[in-house]
């Protein structure tokens, strides 16, 4: 069994979903409990997605004897047949590709300090290592800007794949991601002319979801900012499948709230898509048969 991991932001919590939902190969999806999951695997349920939810205290070593008591029934099985050794390659690959993905989810808050961030990044793909054939990190490079962080990864027990535009630059950060690039990005601040811009998706607006936004730390962290009269603009990323019925009617709001002009421009899903598929792929492809 392969075992790719993800160690994922919640504000990619929608792309995640999608890319998660187009892969008929998964076998086993496995999501890490935590304060932040509930929401998530809701909506993996709404696509017909059926996780398992453990701790992580519980999860790893659930995996990790999955595994091994699969690799030992299947050379019982075999092992005495002579044919085997002319076909164990192509058995192999099959029992390799039949994918199991684990979830790590870590909350968006943590943004507000980029030093606890990166450490929290680390440590949890640190653990999450020990038990899979590869890690997704789906992260801009706010996750791991830091070179201790970067050589830190390199060191993991198997390899560490990033999000990556079609340039093959590794995204800046989910606003790049949602866009499709970081040239997309750069050309997208140029619409505003000179004037500030807050980037909003789904996830970015999803605390205006809460009874009382005012009074929520985002709005508190945020408006320490926002006062300023250079941020006139709420650059509004539409993307079709996106899971948050509320999002036009939030970014409504929050544009109101803190009197921004709103633009629309559109999302895209590929940059997810694209370095999930070619995080898969590789980790397959590394696989001793």
């Amino acid at each position: 069994m392969t075992v790719l991991s993800i160690v994922a932001c919640e504000m990619l919590e929608d792309e995640l979903v999608y890319v998660l939902s187009k892969d008929l190969e998964i076998k086993q999806l496995f999501v890490v409990e935590n304060i932040n999951s509930l929401r998530f695997v809701q909506k993996l349920k709404s696509e017909d997605l059926k996780p398992f939810i453990f701790s992580s205290d519980s999860l790893y070593p659930i995996v990790s004897e999955s595994n091994r008591r699969s690799s030992d029934s299947f050379m019982k099985l075999f092992s005495n047949i002579p044919i085997f050794k002319k076909t164990s390659g192509a058995l192999n690959k099959k029992k390799g590709q039949q994918l199991t993905v684990i979830v790590n989810l870590l909350r968006k808050d943590l943004h507000s300090d980029i030093d606890h961030l990166q450490s929290e990044v680390y440590r949890n793909s640190k653990e999450i290592s020990k038990i899979s054939d590869g890690i997704l990190l789906f992260y801009g490079k706010c996750g791991y800007s830091s070179e201790k962080v970067q050589d830190d990864l390199r060191r993991l027990d198997c390899p560490v794949y990033f999000l990556r535009d079609n340039e093959r630059n590794v995204v800046d950060d989910c606003v790049s991601v949602a866009l499709g690039g970081n040239e997309i990005y750069t050309k997208t601040m140029l619409l505003g002319n000179g004037r500030g811009a807050i980037y909003a998706t789904p996830m970015w607006l999803s605390s205006l979801n809460e009874t009382d936004y005012r009074s929520t730390v985002s709005f508190k962290n945020i408006s320490k900012y926002l006062s300023s009269p250079m941020y006139s603009l709420l650059c509004k990323i539409n993307n079709q499948n996106y899971k948050d019925n509320n999002f036009h009617r939030n970014a409504s709001d929050f544009a109101k709230i803190f009197d921004m002009e709103t633009i629309d421009v559109d999302g895209t899903m590929d940059i997810a898509i694209n370095s999930y598929t070619e995080a898969k792929t590789s980790v397959y492809e590394n696989m001793e048969y």
